[in-house]
């Protein structure tokens, strides 16, 4: 029941539009492919009709939970970012790909300033919701490991706007700037980044979305008593 609960206090899109939506993406996707279009632009294809949906229940969590609607935003673009690294990571280890080839899909946006950008957002984001949440044990320790991770950018960025350099090792990656860093290339130092911010983050929305029910299961229950007791 709580599972079911919960599904219906999230999602106001019908089961019939989301398998539509679904349709429509794998079909911007099949198309793109055989057309032969950039990587970036069959993933957009894959990604543009879900926005609507997406807004939809960003609008509807906002209405009935407020902060919770700034968790499930975060929750939802982390993940896609994280699923950029995944990409990367295929595009490395899988099909031997370097360079240009190695960005992900939309490799337009892998520039510095935009990965400084996107992981201030997701610190702000997590130290916002955590003024809200404070007893959420996985959202500290995402504020841990999403401050490390903004740390490593803001670093990154600082050289960028000094020499100009793009693609530079940062703190802790192989030839970074303490003890030479660790045995890894950039690309797979954050990956693990963004696995380690991504994991314990969607378990903190978990955990939240699980308490926000137990409120409203109560609410039925004492419904459901006062009514029984009404009949009686």
């Amino acid at each position: 029941m709580a599972a079911s609960l919960r599904s219906h206090q999230l999602n106001r899109v019908a089961p019939i539009t989301i398998g539509l939506v679904l349709l429509l993406s794998l079909g911007g996707l099949s198309f793109g492919l055989l057309q032969g279009w950039p990587l970036w632009a069959a993933g957009a294809a894959t990604v543009l009709p879900w926005i609507p949906v997406f807004v939809l229940n960003v609008a509807h969590v906002y209405r009935v939970y407020q902060w919770l609607a700034l968790f499930y935003v975060l929750v939802v673009t982390q993940t896609g970012h994280f699923l950029e690294h995944v990409a990367q990571m295929v595009q490395i280890h899988v099909l031997g790909l370097t360079g240009a080839d190695a960005r992900g899909i939309f490799g337009t946006l892998d520039i510095e300033w935009v990965h400084f950008v996107w992981n201030i957002w997701v610190l702000v984001a997590v130290v916002v919701l955590l003024l809200h949440y404070r007893t959420n044990r996985w959202l500290w320790l995402t504020a841990l490991f999403s401050t490390w991770h903004a740390i490593e950018h803001a670093y990154i960025f600082s050289v960028y706007i000094t020499t100009g350099l793009s693609g530079t090792p940062g703190l802790l990656a192989q030839g970074g700037a303490i003890l030479g860093g660790l045995p890894l290339s950039r690309p797979d130092l954050h990956f693990i980044y963004n696995l380690i911010e991504t994991i314990p983050l969607i378990l903190a929305f978990l955990r939240q979305v699980q308490r926000t029910a137990q409120p409203s299961r109560r609410r039925i229950r004492i419904a459901g008593v006062d009514h029984s007791a009404a009949r009686s």
